[in-house]
């Protein structure tokens, strides 16, 4: 749910730019996404590390197992 923080404000700015009467509901999304990302960083247990992407597996095993040509 956290990844939808920079949507919704994304998504109420655009409506805002289409319709003005939306620029208040626009400003009020954006303050309250502001408000709940920075709650969750602060809030947060302290040993929980941020979640990051899954790693991708090491492709460059074949890198290493090649031999230095003759003469190194």
């Amino acid at each position: 749910m956290m990844h939808l923080l920079w949507f919704l404000p994304l998504v109420a700015g655009l409506g805002a730019m289409w319709w003005g009467m939306l620029q208040g509901v626009a400003m009020l999304v954006a303050l309250t996404c502001g408000l709940i990302g920075l709650a969750y960083l602060v809030l947060r247990p302290q040993g929980v590390p941020l979640p990051r992407a899954q790693q991708e597996p090491d492709t460059r095993h074949v890198e290493r197992d090649i031999p230095p040509p003759p003469g190194w």
